[in-house]
């Protein structure tokens, strides 16, 4: 089938104005705030005006102490406490820190437990450091037997020394 030159460059020309398809809507891009922690954020907030929480005022700090010897530790820290539904809530960003970094002014928040813990630590403590001078010491008597020249059998220093 011959194609005529003529009719197909006026073709492509009334083309090139029309689109072909339909009309696309512009995809929006949704911004991924914090839509999600607010959501629950009000399901708990609703949840505590249930229980008739009451919020405790100045409260300086929190401390939760874990089974491995660490302590979760809340420096700035809200709480509301419903009594009747033995429900106690801690808002604020929690680190985790060793018993050691809090040490001075964590002692009146332990419990026996954790006191117990307190000694056993404080004795690995001790037990290492007694270790690590008999170590040393023992390294110390190595160096002064290794300047005392070993005996071998028919040989004598007696006539070089004189």
């Amino acid at each position: 089938m011959p194609i005529d030159q003529e009719k197909l460059a006026k073709l492509q020309k009334l083309s090139a104005n029309n689109k072909v398809g339909g009309t696309r809507r512009k995809m929006t891009k949704k911004s991924g705030s914090l839509s999600a922690s607010n959501k629950d954020d009000t399901k708990l907030q609703s949840q505590l005006a249930k229980f008739h929480a009451v919020t405790v005022d100045n409260v300086a700090e929190a401390n939760f102490f874990k089974d491995d010897g660490n302590v979760l530790h809340f420096n700035k820290v809200g709480v509301q406490v419903a009594p009747q539904h033995n429900t106690s809530v801690f808002y604020g960003i929690p680190q985790e820190k060793g018993l050691q970094e809090l040490f001075p002014n964590i002692i009146s928040q332990m419990g026996p437990e954790s006191i117990q813990a307190l000694t056993q630590l404080s004795a690995q403590l001790q037990q290492a450091q007694q270790a690590q001078k008999a170590k040393e010491g023992s390294n110390d008597a190595e160096k002064k037997d290794e300047s005392i020249p070993e005996l071998v059998e028919g040989q004598t220093f007696e006539g070089e020394v004189e």
